[in-house]
């Protein structure tokens, strides 16, 4: 024999179901909507190696003073200087940098787009000055001459003289003298495997 159901029971067993049916609706509705939902654009990474021109002020105060004229551009006589664009951000996109792995830095006579700069974000260098736009670093693990095989590369790019950067022997990885280093660029340039790099100099 079955046993009678109270009313309490029956009230209690529908609102517990009809609570089910609206939980499954709500989740079924989200679903759909996660489904239909425009994703999100990634935005692209910010760049990176890439250094200010030569003499350029220390990053805060050199973005406070430039006024992105394209002075600095049009007065390089290589066409080696770059404007940052619009996925830089607004802070950084129009400012000019330099690619040293597409081209190097000349260090010109007179150094034109520090010259040039109408603000002094780019500072005048003073008479026989040596132009900086960084400091060179080399990784280990990437330097050919550091796994024992002939390479002097940097070195022989190195406009320096004597030499900024040097292979003292196989075995070792090439040495950056931070007092001779112009951050020009050249043998982050010529490396073949990317063991060289530019840093920014310490403000």
């Amino acid at each position: 024999m079955e046993k009678a159901i109270s009313r309490r029971e029956l009230f209690g067993s529908a609102a517990r179901e009809s609570g089910r049916l609206a939980l499954n609706l709500i989740e079924g509705w989200g679903e759909v909507a996660a489904a239909f939902a425009k994703p999100k654009r990634a935005l692209p990474p910010a760049p990176v190696g890439w250094v200010r021109p030569p003499n350029a002020l220390p990053e805060g105060a050199f973005l406070t003073a430039c006024t992105k004229c394209s002075d600095c551009l049009t007065a390089c006589p290589h066409y080696v200087l770059r404007k940052l664009g619009p996925e830089s951000g607004a802070a950084l996109a129009g400012t000019p940098v330099l690619f040293p792995r597409e081209n190097p830095c000349l260090l010109c006579d007179g150094v034109p787009c520090a010259a040039a700069c109408p603000t002094g974000a780019l500072r005048k260098p003073f008479p026989g000055e040596m132009p900086r736009l960084g400091a060179a670093r080399v990784l280990a693990a990437k330097c050919y001459a550091a796994q024992g095989q002939p390479c002097d590369y940097c070195v022989t790019a190195c406009p320096e003289k004597p030499k900024a950067i040097r292979v003292a022997a196989l075995g070792s990885p090439a040495a950056v003298s931070s007092d001779r280093c112009t951050g020009c660029g050249r043998c982050v340039h010529i490396c073949p495997t990317e063991a060289v790099s530019l840093e920014a100099l310490p403000s």
